[in-house]
Order: C-alpha cells, then structure tokens, then sequence
C-alpha cells in the first residue's frame, strides 16, 4: 500500500481525528465549520451551491452531468483545498484539526469519495487511479452492470462481500475494508483494471464469499416471485409500456449483490434479458425494521415515475409507531407532497424526472411487504393493458333440493319452465332429451327467471340435485385486470344471493360442494389494442383467475400444480382457446379487429359446462350415500334387513340417462366433453361408483344367504323331529302312540324343540348384540 494512502487510513481510523456522524441531517441543513457532507443532504435549486456538499444527486452536480458522489469530489478541488486550510488553522504543522464526515451508509461511493476527499486535505493532491475510480463508479452508481465487471472479480462485488465479512458496529468502515480499497486504489490505473481485479488484491475470504454468494442467490430464486409487468417508458398514465421480467424477492443478501446477479440473469428469465424490475424486501436481525427498495435497470427505457407519490398516499398520514409524519421543509423541491421524510425517490432528483429506484422512508414504513408488493402488482400489472370488449360469464352452485317438491315450489315463486333443444343441434339425441328437452321425457328440467340484466336458472334432477345458475352479461368494455377483480368478488361474495328470485330459495338448498359458485365466462378481447398476449406467468396467470374465479393478486398466481391441471384447447385458427379448471372456465376469443360476431349469450360451451356440473356432483353424491347405507349396514343391528332400493335407482339413472360416453359428432366438442371429464376425474368417479355399487349387491347377496342357511338349520331338525315322533313312518304302532299324555314322545319333543330353539337363535342374538357394541 502506498504511504500516502497508509496516512489516509490512519488518519481515518484515528479516535479524536475524524467523528463520523450517520445521522440523516434535516432538508435545508448546510454543513457546520468542521463537517463535510458525503452522499447525504438536500438543496433547492435556487439556492447557490454549498462547496462541502458532495451528493451526486443535489442539483448543483446533476446540472453539471456527474455521475456519482466520487466524481463530485474530484470536481471540487479547490474547496477541498480551502477547507484544508481551514482545519489546519492553530494546528500543528503538517496536521488536521478535527473533521466531521456526515454519511449515510457505507456504500462503495461514499467509501471512495471520502478517501479521495480526504487524501486531497492531507497531501494536496489526487491519486494516480482517481481518475479511473471515478470513471468506473459513474458506470456502477448508474446501474450499468454490462460493464462493471464479473461477479467474482470486480471492484463492486469485491468491496460488497467484504463489507458483509467485515461489517461495522459504529459509523466508521472496519479497517479491513478501508486497506482494500487503499490497495486498489494503489494498483490499478484504468478502469479495465477495476472491472477485473487482480487476484492478489482479493483476499481469499473474500473470493469464497462471493462464490458461495451466487449459490446463495440460485437457492433464494426459487422462493422468490418471477413475474412480468409492464413498466410505462415515459410515465405518463396511458403512455407506451414496455413488458420486462420482474422479480420479488425477500432475503437477507446485500441488495446490490441481488442487483448484480438479477440483472444479469437471462437463464430464468422469460424474455432471457434479466431481472429488469426488482422489489426487494431485506430483513435482518440487527435492523430495526426491515428494508424494501424498488428499482429498474437505469440503462433501459422505462420510468417508475410518480411510483413514490403512490406509496406515500397509501402509507397515509402515519408513521410505524402511530405517530404523524412530520411536514413542512420538503426534502426533495419536486416530491409532491409536503412529508419531510418522503418515500425516496432518484427522480426528484433527476433533471428530467426519470424515476429508476423508489426506496423506504428513513423512518421506516408501516406496510407490510405483501401489501408494497400487492401495490406495485397493481400498478403495473400486464392485464391492465389487455381490452375486454364482451364477456357473459355464468356462475353456477350445486345444491341437495331439502324442501317441498321443487317444481311446484319454483313455479308458485314465478320461475317458468325453459327449453334448450333448439341449443343443442351439435349434441347427440340422447344429450338432448335427458339434458336439454322439456318434454315428460327430460331427466333434467330447467327453470328461469329474468331479473334486472341477469337470468336466473335453477336445474332440477330426479335425484334431488338442483343446479342454480346465473347469466350476467357485460356489453361495456374493460381491462382483463378490472375484470378479473370484479368477477373474483362475486365468486367469493354474497352479491349475487341478493338477486331478487333467489332471496326464498336458501331455506330449501342444502351446499353440495366448495362454499363458492363455480364460474364460466366467453370473453372478446381486442388484440389490437392490448399489450402482448404472450405466455407469460402474468399473463397466464390472468387468463386462469379469469377461468377459475380465483383473484388475480400476486399471491394467489396459479401454482405448478395449478398450471399442470388445467387444460387449454385452442381451435384450428388460433382465434379461440377454452380454458378449462377444477372451478369454472372460459373461452377466450381474440380479435384483431372489433368486428361484430353477434352476441354472447347461453351456448353449447356453457350447456357442455353445466352438463359435466349435473355428472360430477350427481356420481359424488350417489358415492356419497352408497357409502353411508354400506356404514349402516355394517353397524345397525337391523338395517341388513332394509333393501336399498333409493340408491340403487339412483346408480342406474346416472349410468343409463346422465352419463354419455360421447356428446356429439363433431370431435372439437367432444375433446372438450373428454376434457372436463379429465380435468374432474369423472371417468374414474364412475368405475369406483360401479365398483361401490356391485360391492353393496354382493353383502346384500351374501346377508341373504346367511339367512336362508340359517333358517334351513333351524327348521329342518325340526321336521325331521316331527316326522320321527309323529310315528308316521312306522306302521305297526298303536294310532294312540305320540299322542301328548299317552307317551314320552311328545314330552322329549317338545324340550328338544325348546332347546334347540333358544339355543340357536340365543347365539344370533348374542352375536348380533356384541358385533353392535364393538362398533
């Protein structure tokens, strides 16, 4: 290490010398006689420059294009000079007075500046690599990571593991830290150099470090959010986006170190350009409160624009304590509020405004890290910028009818019986007349009743089951997002319960199924006026809420599994893909041009939808009740003796009447019959429920056997005792013989007759009273 630089350390580390101070001075503050602000304060622009104030930031520097608070100091070499002067003043010759360093935290730039700032008060002079040190943080402090160097040997990752090795309980860098970047500061003299450091100024530590750094990152990436968002270009409300990777990310990591590593990542990115967007949430045991910090790559178009104003709107009037936020001063002139400790943004500080990085309040902030994040899902999502032009969307709830008879109870409540064979062209005859007919023949009718801009529908089974169903249309245009939300709510919410023909129906519906309806919608979107519909995780995900019903917030984006379970079919032309999940499902029609295709309304897709609706919960509750008559067969002293004949019946209506093996000639349909099926496990639903109900024949074959066995047992000794002492097979006794009173034959008769007797059945007895008891 050079001398001169060893003196700077020294001087640095040295009690009484130097105080560091890392207490955020007030907006307006100016410096006091013996401090030097680094990287910290705020000024006004109308206000003339303040010499020790070294912020890249503060207007005074940003007119003159610095690029980073190093830069600053190698610009203000006369004020350092006459600062010297100043602290040398009634000292010893050769020597400082005291020196106040007001900093913020110890990042790469402000250890750098203050080295250069104070090796120029010591020697009068800059370093031979200051002017490659400074070209080199213009390009980290601007987010250009393409040029500052690979993880494992440039200056910026180098000083980042050290400062986590090495960290500092007081507001001065270890010395550890400080003598490597003396050292550095001593070898190199381009800026090449400091791209890739030597491996003789990486100490071993260090370089372990940052490989176990990178495996660190591997193994939190798949507990983090990989998304995608549209990021507005030049932050006006209905400018052009550009759609970027995003990634939510909590963790303990340096978050520069994340920045690096993120935005460098094409290999889990979808678009294979990096991380673009980054929220991340840092919480350690030695802070306070945890950390959140929202940013984009600065080297690429895109703006967060007024993202800071937002969350300070949302953060409200509060601080985390319950106390107010303190107003008055702004810290930054162009912040749109009056909060003395806004969110931060690098835009207020910006000459044109352009927002990159958006970071808590000094004073922390009282939103939870889901609600930030939710904020920002929000904000940016991709289904914002996707036109829906029409929808009509179904939401549909099985029931167990438990009431009076249920067609004479919907007529008395104005519902008129409806016919859908007119619908059903493309279905077979025998879809028809079970599902769709009205005729006596129909195993299935249908009820309606209009109601304001809906159509309330309540399909009756002979099996009990009633399928309620509701058509809302939607003519008016809207976003994918809005859409999804507002569908979510009525899914998940009482609303639609409130709708005039179904306020009498409750008492009489007993809940078949989840406590939620099932949902099915036909959706026209414009392609040319939405963003990219692509096969993104965003937007894929937005397409499955739309289908399930589930809301489209970023916690509850479908899972693996989810995504695996689902099934898409897309037509012939690619215009059409139908949705398909375990709770509802959608046909998706894009266009190019608004044309008019007529109207959606109630249609195969929806009668297909409802048909596989009336087969799973009709199989599942006739599995459900042949198990609890099988229960009751083997725990019930005298239920062997009832016949089953009510769930029998229903076995062999759903087997010969709602159950189709095909729907229809055309294949299309039928690969989506085929594919409900799949999606709901029908197919096998019903080998199990024919299983279940050829076990249930076979105990009631077999009790009936044990029976006839039993009574053969009993009573054919006692025929053949009646036949013996009834003296009918020997003809040469007296016809007085076996008459009661005139012999012994009557009398041993009759006690073996009674013995036998309470013998045999007191065993059935006996056995069926302890087999009870045991269960």
């Amino acid at each position: 290490m050079d001398s001169k630089l060893r003196q700077v350390v020294e001087f640095l580390m040295g009690e009484g010398q130097v105080e560091w101070s890392i207490d955020k001075p007030a907006p307006g503050v100016e410096p006091e006689a013996r401090e030097l602000f680094i990287s910290v304060g705020s000024r006004i622009e109308s206000l003339p420059p303040h010499p020790r104030m070294l912020a890249w930031k503060l207007p005074q520097w940003m007119r003159r294009s610095v690029r980073s608070t190093t830069g600053a100091v190698l610009l203000s070499a006369d004020a350092l000079d006459t600062f010297s002067r100043q602290l040398r003043e009634g000292q010893p010759e050769g020597s400082l007075g005291r020196l106040v360093l007001r900093v913020h935290e110890h990042t790469l730039d402000v250890v750098c500046a203050t080295l250069l700032s104070v090796y120029r008060l010591l020697h009068g002079s800059w370093p031979e690599g200051a002017e490659a040190l400074v070209e080199y943080l213009g390009e980290w402090e601007q987010g250009h990571t393409e040029t500052v160097g690979d993880y494992e040997s440039a200056l910026g990752t180098v000083f980042y593991a050290a400062l986590n090795l090495w960290p500092s309980e007081t507001g001065c860098p270890t010395r550890e830290v400080l003598e490597l970047m003396a050292s550095v500061l001593t070898a190199v003299r381009l800026p090449s150099e400091l791209a890739r450091l030597s491996e003789t100024l990486i100490p071993p530590v260090v370089s372990r470090r940052l490989k176990a750094d990178e495996l660190l990152y591997r193994a939190e990436l798949s507990r983090a959010q990989r998304v995608q968002l549209d990021i507005p270009i030049d932050g006006k409300k209905d400018g052009s986006v550009r759609r970027v990777d995003a990634l939510f990310l909590s963790s303990f990591q340096d978050v520069t170190v994340l920045r690096l590593l993120a935005r460098t990542d094409t290999e889990n990115t979808h678009y294979g350009q990096g991380f673009d967007f980054m929220a991340v949430h840092i919480s350690r045991p030695d802070q306070s409160r945890p950390w959140h910090a929202f940013s984009i790559t600065p080297e690429r178009a895109g703006s967060l624009a007024d993202l800071a104003g937002a969350l300070d709107e949302l953060e409200g009037e509060r601080l985390p304590d319950g106390t107010s936020r303190a107003k008055g001063a702004r810290r930054f002139e162009r912040q749109p509020n009056d909060y003395s400790d806004p969110w931060y943004s690098d835009g207020y500080a910006s000459p044109v405004g352009r927002s990159t990085m958006v970071a808590v309040p000094y004073s922390g902030t009282r939103l939870s890290r889901r609600e930030l994040w939710q904020a920002i899902w929000d904000r940016f999502n991709v289904g914002r910028h996707v036109h829906v032009l029409r929808a009509h969307i179904v939401f549909a709830r099985p029931f167990l009818w438990r009431g009076p008879a249920p067609d004479a109870e919907l007529m008395s409540r104005g519902f008129r019986r409806c016919d859908f064979s007119p619908l059903g062209m493309s279905f077979h005859p025998a879809v028809v007349n079970s599902f769709l007919g009205s005729t006596h023949e129909a195993d299935v009718t249908h009820y309606e009743k209009p109601t304001d801009g809906h159509t309330v529908r309540v399909s009756v089974y002979p099996n009990r089951l009633v399928v309620v169903w509701i058509e809302r249309p939607r003519k008016t245009p809207t976003s994918l997002y809005t859409l999804a939300h507002e569908q979510a709510a009525l899914v998940e919410g009482k609303e639609l319960w409130e709708l005039e023909p179904l306020r009498g129906l409750p008492p009489w519906l007993a809940p078949l199924g989840p406590e939620r309806w099932l949902v099915y919608g036909a959706y026209r979107i414009s392609r040319g006026r939405s963003s990219m519909l692509d096969d993104s995780r965003s937007m894929q995900g937005l397409f499955h809420a739309l289908a399930s019903g589930a809301e489209p917030t970023l916690e509850r984006l479908p899972s693996e599994a989810a995504a695996e379970s689902r099934r898409v079919l897309r037509d012939a032309a690619g215009e059409t893909e139908h949705w398909l999940t375990s709770t509802g499902g959608a046909r998706l029609e894009f266009l190019i041009e608004e044309e008019d295709r007529g109207p959606l309304g109630c249609d195969r897709d929806v009668l297909l939808f409802l048909l596989t609706i009336g087969q799973r919960y009709s199989a599942f509750e006739t599995s459900r009740r042949m198990a609890e008559v099988e229960q009751r067969y083997r725990t019930s002293r005298w239920q062997s003796l009832r016949p089953a004949r009510s769930v029998r019946s229903d076995v062999m209506l759903f087997t010969n009447s709602l159950w189709h093996t095909r729907v229809s000639e055309d294949p299309d349909i039928n690969a989506r019959y085929l594919a409900w099926h799949s999606l709901h496990g029908l197919q096998e639903t019903v080998e199990a429920m024919k299983d279940q109900a050829a076990e249930l024949d076979q105990y009631k074959r077999d009790q009936f056997d044990r029976m006839v066995g039993i009574l053969v047992f009993v009573f054919l000794p006692v025929s053949l005792a009646c036949g013996f002492f009834s003296g009918a097979q020997f003809q040469d006794m007296s016809p007085t013989v076996g008459i009661p009173g005139t012999t012994t034959g009557w009398l041993i008769f009759l006690g073996y007759t009674a013995a036998f007797t309470v013998l045999v059945f007191g065993t059935v007895f006996f056995a069926r009273v302890m087999n009870w008891r045991r269960r």
